[in-house]
C-alpha cells in the first residue's frame, strides 16, 4: 500500500470500518484490484473506559445522504479508489456488483480519495474525500484521544506499530512536530 492508501484506510478504520486493502476482483471484465474494500457493521462503535471514541459526523452525514438512510444504523460496504494526485477515480459498476456479492448483498458505496477539495462532497453516486481532509481528521481524532479530559490513558501508543503501523507512524510524525491541525499550514 502506498501512503495515500494507508491514510484512506486509517481514516476508514477510525470511523469503524474493517478494511481490506488491494482487494482483487475476479470479474473477468476488469480483472484487477480495488484499492480498499471496507465493511461497517450496523451501530458499530468503539468504547474505551465508557467513552465512545470520536467518529467523523461529516462522513456519516454524507453517507446517509447518499444512501437515503442512517449510515450508522445499517451494514455498509465501501469500495474506494485512492489517488495521490488530483486524478479522481472511482470503482466501476462491475466492481461495485462484485464487492456487493462478496459482502453478502449489503449496500456498497463508492468513495474516491484524491488530492481534490479538502472536504467530503457528493459526486453523483459517489463521495469524494480529499486526502488532506482525511489526514487532518485523523490528526484531530488522535489529538482528541490524547486530551487529558478524555482520561483514556493511552500511554503505549507506540505499541500500535505491531497491529496498525500507519497509526504508529502518524503518532511519531505528530510527536516530532511534523504534523499540524492548521488547515492553512
Amino acid at each position: 500500500m502506498n501512503l495515500a492508501e494507508k491514510l484512506a484506510a486509517t481514516y476508514l478504520r477510525l470511523n469503524g470500518f474493517l478494511t481490506l486493502p488491494q482487494f482483487t476482483a475476479f470479474d473477468g471484465k476488469q480483472h484487477n484490484h480495488i484499492d480498499i474494500v471496507a465493511l461497517r457493521a450496523p451501530n458499530s462503535q468503539e468504547v474505551v473506559s465508557d467513552i465512545t471514541l470520536l467518529t467523523d459526523d461529516a462522513l456519516f452525514a454524507a453517507l446517509s445522504d447518499l444512501i437515503g438512510c442512517s449510515s450508522r444504523s445499517v451494514a455498509l460496504g465501501i469500495a474506494a479508489e485512492v489517488r495521490t494526485n488530483d486524478d479522481r477515480d472511482e470503482p466501476s459498476d462491475d466492481h461495485i456488483a462484485y464487492v456487493r456479492d462478496f459482502l453478502g448483498g449489503i449496500p456498497v458505496t463508492r468513495l474516491a480519495f484524491f488530492d481534490g477539495a479538502h472536504t467530503i462532497q457528493r459526486n453523483g453516486h459517489a463521495l469524494d474525500i480529499g486526502m488532506r481532509y482525511a489526514g487532518l481528521w485523523i490528526q484531530r481524532r488522535i489529538d482528541w484521544m490524547l486530551e487529558p479530559e478524555q482520561n483514556l490513558k493511552l500511554t503505549k501508543t507506540g505499541s500500535w506499530n505491531w497491529s496498525e503501523s500507519f497509526l504508529a507512524d502518524f503518532l511519531a510524525l505528530r510527536q516530532f512536530g511534523l504534523l499540524t491541525n492548521d488547515p492553512n499550514a
